[in-house]
């Protein structure tokens, strides 16, 4: 019966994290995956399914207001481009 294994390093096809199933590890992925439990391998959920990040959030609002940019800038930037007190509305907690 085939075993399932977490990836700890990836390799070709394979990303950290994935659950693969093996019948038998072969010695060279070894240090490559660790077993999971019974109860691990269960059920695997993600622990926020809807979170965003702080740059899509950002970039979100900035297509909604009709603000172009590059894609490629980075949060700050991105947050440089936004009108007095948009970004206070997106995160009141900062």
């Amino acid at each position: 019966m085939a075993e399932k294994y977490e990836v700890i390093k990836p390799w070709h096809g394979v990303a950290v994290g994935d659950v693969v199933q093996l019948e038998k590890v072969h010695p060279s992925l070894k240090s490559h995956v660790r077993k999971l439990s019974d109860k691990a391998s269960a059920e695997l959920t993600p622990a926020t399914p809807t979170a965003t990040s702080r740059k899509e959030a950002i970039a979100a609002r900035l297509t909604e207001l009709g603000i172009e940019f590059k894609g490629n800038l980075g949060a700050d930037r991105l947050a440089e481009l936004l009108p007095d007190g948009e970004l206070e509305k997106l995160f009141p907690a900062e």
